[in-house]
């Protein structure tokens, strides 16, 4: 067991580089990994949020009615400013390749990350309004993404919405309800027992979807063209936004340090390997192409946005009030 942890800590320690390493695997030898693809990383990622889930239950979530605004604000920046922002972006930018727009918007309206819950740990963040806000997205989540990419981009291509639902509640609604069942009967003592038990496998898993997620990214990288430069670019800069549009909402509701860093992190940081796996299992390759590339950055851009949060002067005063070292 010890051994274990010490192997989690290390693999998130330098997370952002292993992940790299496995994106760029994943790209350079697609034959070999794209087997992955299919019900095996669905598997892989309905065990992710399970254990990844195990922080809290049903009480946690009840938390964000005593103070819903900054859980409201979050959703509506990630489910509607956000994906709106996308759509007419993707328009303006590809309107002879509708598919790229409709992957941005499948990138953009897929629930925010479980991984937010471990960078708002290391900047000193909301961990409560945290979780709020992963649990209830990630138990949405099932209904906002077939509605909203209905909506959106239903004219673009056909959305099988059933079959999207149905995935959805497998891959996440399911297995959160599942771990917030069992920290709840265990009095929240799965938190402490049974979730540092699976952190390595959690995270080893995430690894393994992202090299398979990465496969389907090979043949446009290899043909390289001025449209594709443009795509990677436009992912980089909404990504970018979406951090700036949390951060900056906070700011002007007046709340304080550890609730900006919590939704600047929530709203920048998406569940791209959900989004993953429904592309490759619903779209055509061009729509695959914004959500397979974002993990080859996603980790580092996030790094360097918490330093940043950390040396703002309210980031500095909380650190010097906490006793936290800067990061």
């Amino acid at each position: 067991m010890q051994k274990r942890s010490q192997w989690s800590r290390f693999l998130g320690a330098h997370f952002p580089w292993f992940v790299l390493a496995c994106a760029t695997t994943g790209v350079l030898f697609p034959d070999t990994f794209s087997w992955l693809n299919g019900p095996i990383t669905m598997a892989l990622f309905a065990f992710m949020t399970f254990a990844n889930s195990l922080g809290g239950g049903f009480r946690e979530l009840g938390r964000v009615f005593l103070r819903p605004l900054p859980v409201i604000v979050t959703l509506v920046l990630l489910h509607v400013v956000i994906p709106l922002l996308t759509l007419g972006l993707g328009n303006l930018l590809f309107p002879d390749a509708p598919l790229f727009t409709t992957g941005l918007v499948l990138e953009y309206v897929i629930p925010t990350g479980v991984a937010s819950l471990m960078w708002v740990g290391i900047c000193g963040g909301n961990a409560p309004l945290c979780l709020s806000i992963v649990l209830l997205d990630t138990l949405a989540a099932p209904v906002v993404i077939p509605l909203s990419l209905k909506l959106l981009v239903g004219s673009v291509v056909e959305v099988d919405t059933w079959g999207m639902m149905g995935d959805m509640v497998v891959m996440v609604a399911l297995p959160a309800l599942a771990a917030m069942t069992v920290y709840q009967a265990t009095g929240g003592r799965a938190a402490v027992t049974v979730k540092p038990k699976l952190e390595l496998f959690a995270k080893l898993a995430l690894l393994t979807v992202i090299t398979a997620n990465a496969t389907s990214c090979a043949p446009f990288l290899r043909e390289l063209d001025r449209t594709l430069v443009l795509v990677m670019a436009a992912v980089f800069l909404l990504c970018l936004f979406g951090f700036l549009a949390g951060y900056w909402a906070a700011k002007l509701m007046g709340l304080d340090f550890p609730t900006r860093a919590t939704m600047c992190l929530n709203t920048g940081l998406r569940n791209i390997s959900a989004g993953s796996v429904l592309a490759l299992q619903y779209f055509p390759a061009q729509a695959v192409f914004p959500v397979a590339f974002t993990p080859l950055f996603l980790q580092f851009t996030t790094s360097i946005i918490v330093k940043v949060l950390m040396r703002t002067p309210s980031g500095r005063a909380y650190a010097e009030k906490e006793g936290a070292p800067l990061p």
